[in-house]
């Protein structure tokens, strides 16, 4: 399926293109009521300053890199997605509110982990909730090359990271190296990731030098920072 956009909407001051007839209700509803990613732009304007340089691990529809060039400037933004079709909406907003960010369609691993060649992406009927791991509503499955997060972080002298994977975050930060990472927002996802396994991601990002803090913690979307005396 190739993005077509047939509609146009207002969403956080950006214009928007959309397809009703391709997206699902769910979807359609958090646009059009204004919710869709309002969270995650919240904590950005508050813990995002010039100078930041951003890797983007689930680029979605582009909402989230736009409003983050707003402050540091689209050069800075390095966005990756897997989906084929959000790929092509993004790039539909980006040009419809004239921004020039990078996407690259690689499944970021951390370099402990870092699989070989190719890897399963499963396409959801509900694109928010497209994953590498399989589960009901999938529509379809396709072949994304694999790439190594360290890597990307010192290729893009990124100190940011924005994660929205649903769910295979608890997969990203095992044995992640966050060697130069000084700001985190990532969207957990309880019933896909698991209560235990998330919870313990959390500690171990606690663990390597970072504070989240629990004052911008809001519907799943949490904010760490280092500490002034974290080394690695």
């Amino acid at each position: 399926m190739s993005f077509i956009a047939k509609d146009l909407i207002r969403l956080h001051g950006l214009k928007i293109g959309i397809d009703k007839d391709a997206v699902s209700m769910p979807i359609l509803r958090s646009m059009l009521q204004g919710w869709y990613e309002a969270v995650e732009l919240t904590l950005m304007k508050k813990v995002l300053t010039p100078g930041d340089r951003i890797v983007e691990v689930g680029g979605g529809i582009g909402i989230t890199a736009m409003k983050a060039a707003d402050i540091i400037g689209a050069e800075n933004i390095f966005s990756f997605e897997l989906n084929p079709y959000l790929i092509e909406w993004s790039a539909d907003n980006f040009k419809r509110n004239g921004f020039e960010i990078q996407v690259f369609q690689q499944a970021l691993f951390p370099r402990a982990s870092l699989p070989n060649g190719l890897v399963d992406f499963h396409v959801h009927q509900n694109f928010w909730a497209s994953s590498l791991a399989p589960r009901e509503g999938t529509v379809e499955t396709i072949k994304v090359p694999a790439a190594c997060l360290e890597d990307k972080i010192t290729e893009h002298r990124a100190n940011v990271l924005i994660v929205d994977i649903e769910g295979a975050e608890v997969h990203l930060f095992n044995g992640l190296d966050l060697t130069g990472i000084e700001k985190i927002v990532m969207e957990i996802h309880y019933r896909a990731a698991g209560r235990t396994e998330t919870n313990a991601m959390i500690r171990s990002i606690e663990d390597r030098g970072f504070f989240l803090d629990y004052e911008m913690i809001d519907s799943g979307v949490l904010c760490f920072t280092r500490t002034a005396d974290a080394q690695t």
